[in-house]
């Protein structure tokens, strides 16, 4: 089964540009319809490789995507075309200027990440990255959801200082996430290096097949963190109804303290995750939510600079990619924490993909 995940939208260009910035003073921003995640191309997806692309696009007055350009792509030539083709499949409620629609632009960052599927229906596998354990309760009271652990890997190919960044609902899949990541050995390396991996703890005959994607909102990134070329991050509960939309937020932590509140308030409550399931049905659940940012991928002057020059009516999109672009299937996921149960319930990991959003300014 393919999965996409949330991906990051950056921040729109200064105003200097041959478009507004969606985000800009005295504009009404505009406010996502129909973004689904690009779909994970085949031929990467069968040879394993991550990565992630960063999109300058305009927004036009009938809500559609107009122009599309890549700007960096990390690794180049995996990922670029699907990205400009999902990124142009997009529709919104344009921007308005004292209530006129406008165009405007907008930067994205589209990830394309690995996902480690978590259900009861196999045996767990063993040896050097065991499973995590289908929480028990969970699985009587038939719940779904997920897990991201962020953790280091030392030069032994253990791992150091793991902590869960998301998970939907709180509880208990964020104790099985990381005990089994506490787990985990890796092959040696020559220095220390931080990554993270995603576990969705999926019932195979509960989950409907067509999930709603995490959308992350935008907001302004707070100058003082550009002029310092700060970066930062913050953690934040959050309390979301059946549909996944964020109706509350509370800081738990932030770093640095205080910097990055506002900005991480304001893409919390503008923002929708991937609900939690019981009996196949979406719930309202309490969420942990960590947004990074990084002013290399914000507004700030001198980070992502994309063509000035608005290009003419119909130009084509860019070939940017050899890769095969075989549609994958879509769909997006997210997952919870409670009190850990001593019963374990044999499951099955089966490795996925998934296109993930991420606010701009996050990594």
């Amino acid at each position: 089964m393919k999965r996409l995940l949330p991906a990051l939208l950056a921040l729109a260009p200064p105003a200097a540009y041959a478009w507004p910035s969606c985000d800009g003073a005295g504009l009404k921003p505009p406010v996502a319809l129909e973004r689904e995640a690009p779909a994970y191309p085949a031929a990467v997806r069968a040879i394993a490789v991550e990565g992630s692309v960063d999109v300058a696009l305009t927004i036009l007055r009938n809500g559609r995507v107009g122009w599309v350009k890549v700007l960096q792509a990390e690794p180049p030539g995996y990922f670029e075309q699907a990205a400009v083709a999902g990124v142009r499949s997009w529709r919104f409620e344009p921007a308005r200027l004292d209530d006129i629609a406008v165009e405007c632009r907008m930067l994205t960052r589209v990830r394309f990440t690995l996902v480690d599927t978590v259900d009861a229906s196999g045996q767990p596998l063993t040896g050097d990255r065991p499973d995590p354990v289908y929480p028990a309760r969970l699985f009587v009271d038939r719940v779904e959801g997920y897990a991201e652990v962020q953790f280091e890997i030392a030069q032994d190919g253990s791992v150091l200082h793991p902590r869960v960044i998301t998970a939907m609902p709180r509880g208990e899949f964020e104790a099985a996430a990381l005990a089994a990541i506490r787990g985990w050995r890796f092959l040696t390396g020559p220095a220390e290096r931080r990554t993270t991996r995603r576990f969705e703890f999926r019932l195979p005959d509960s989950t409907p097949s067509d999930m709603p994607a995490t959308m992350l909102a935008s907001a302004p990134f707070p100058m003082q963190a550009c002029e310092r070329r700060q970066t930062g991050q913050v953690a934040l509960e959050v309390e979301t109804d059946a549909t996944g939309r964020i109706r509350k937020a509370r800081i738990l932590s932030s770093e640095p303290r205080g910097l990055f509140d506002r900005s991480a308030l304001t893409i919390a409550r503008a923002s929708r995750m991937t609900p939690a399931y019981q009996n196949g049905q979406p719930i309202a659940s309490i969420a942990l939510l960590t947004l990074f940012f990084d002013p290399n991928q914000a507004t700030c002057p001198g980070s992502l600079t994309p063509d000035p020059q608005r290009p003419p009516e119909g130009r084509p999109p860019p070939a940017v990619s050899g890769i095969d672009e075989s549609p994958a299937g879509r769909a997006g996921r997210s997952a919870g924490l409670s009190s850990a149960s001593g019963q374990q319930v044999p499951l099955a990991r089966r490795r996925e993909s998934a296109a993930i959003y991420k606010h701009g300014s996050s990594k």
